[in-house]
């Protein structure tokens, strides 16, 4: 008994169904990379605040986070530019923790003597989808802690924006997040002038 092969309509057939399942796959495999890179970016972030506002009670000094070009310096500089690919209050090009060390008073930037306790490196600012982590705070880009009962953070409370996406042209030195139309992945990290924080949800493209 022979065996026979597919015919032309068969493999049509074949080639039709897969192209109907590639169509509805390819949509929800985006969206669960997108929902999976805002988890981690928000992830980073809220440890790192924590971790910051839990250092400054331990040490017994402020200790600030700031947004940086360059993490990998000996003294990072704290830094609210553009750059070809990132806003000027976007920090997924990276940030800092640091500590400051009296006689230092400047919670806005690292000062030879401050202690750099953690760095963080960029998280991909080239071409295509990445994650945009936009402050709500324009000019000076950082978050300082002080000691416990010192009155929490300094300089008020903010809201970061965490999103997945193809980055928004023409690059701004500050691009409001109340101007920014984040996706349904999108989380919001508002920090209140006590210092605590949350994880907020998006509802018609802008943080609750």
């Amino acid at each position: 008994m022979h065996s026979r092969g597919f015919t032309l309509v068969e493999m049509l057939v074949v080639m039709t169904i897969s192209a109907i399942l590639i169509a509805v796959a390819v949509p929800s495999f985006q969206w669960t990379i997108a929902r999976n890179r805002v988890s981690d970016g928000t992830n980073q972030l809220l440890a790192h605040l924590e971790y910051a506002r839990m250092e400054a009670s331990r040490r017994g000094n402020t200790v600030s986070l700031c947004r940086t070009l360059d993490a990998n310096l000996a003294l990072p500089v704290c830094s609210s530019a553009a750059t070809a690919a990132a806003d000027g209050n976007d920090w997924a090009v990276g940030w800092v923790v640091f500590e400051k060390v009296l006689p230092n008073v400047d919670e806005s930037n690292v000062e030879a003597g401050d202690q750099v306790i953690f760095r963080q490196q960029a998280m991909g600012t080239g071409a295509g989808a990445r994650v945009m982590i936009h402050s709500s705070s324009p000019g000076a880009e950082f978050v300082a802690y002080q000691p416990r009962g010192a009155g929490g953070i300094i300089g008020g409370g903010q809201t970061f924006a965490i999103d997945y996406g193809t980055v928004l042209t023409p690059i701004s030195a500050d691009r409001a997040i109340t101007s920014i139309s984040l996706t349904n992945a999108a989380r919001c990290i508002p920090i209140i002038p006590l210092g605590s924080m949350r994880v907020a949800r998006t509802l018609a493209g802008a943080c609750l």
